[in-house]
């Protein structure tokens, strides 16, 4: 038995041991829904990865899929728009901690409202770094 993508070899190791590990939790602690779930999906997620990572064709599949440049758009568009979104979201989140303060008086916004505040400005310094970095290297 050979391994042909280790990082899905190690990927699919630990989904399995994880499904495994909160199937004897649920043995030891009773079965819930949520948490039986989360293991079936655990262990065929993981069983699944490690057949890929075991076989020569679907690994080389794999890895053409990664470096295919499509791909590569893919996901630079769809990060870039994750974190456009962030940024709006905290905005808005800092937006209301402060009127929550401001008009209700809440004591408990104030510690929000700089910890939004830092979460924004250190997402709009990185923005601006990356931006410099990339027009430098481009």
């Amino acid at each position: 038995m050979k391994i042909y993508n280790k990082n899905n070899f190690f990927l699919g190791l630990f989904f399995g041991l994880l499904g495994i590990a909160m199937l004897i939790a649920s043995i030891w602690k009773g079965f819930d829904i949520k948490g039986s779930l989360i293991m079936v999906l655990c262990l065929f997620f993981g069983i699944g990865i490690l057949i890929r990572s075991l076989s020569a064709g679907l690994s080389r599949e794999d890895k053409i899929s990664k470096l295919d440049e499509r791909n590569l758009l893919v996901k630079i568009k769809s990060r870039s728009t994750a974190f456009l979104w962030s940024e709006g979201i905290c905005f808005l989140c800092l937006l209301a901690c402060m009127l929550g303060h401001s008009v209700i008086g809440e004591v408990l916004s104030v510690p929000m409202t700089l910890a939004f505040g830092i979460m924004l400005a250190a997402m709009m310094l990185l923005e601006l770094i990356t931006v410099i970095y990339y027009n430098r290297k481009i």
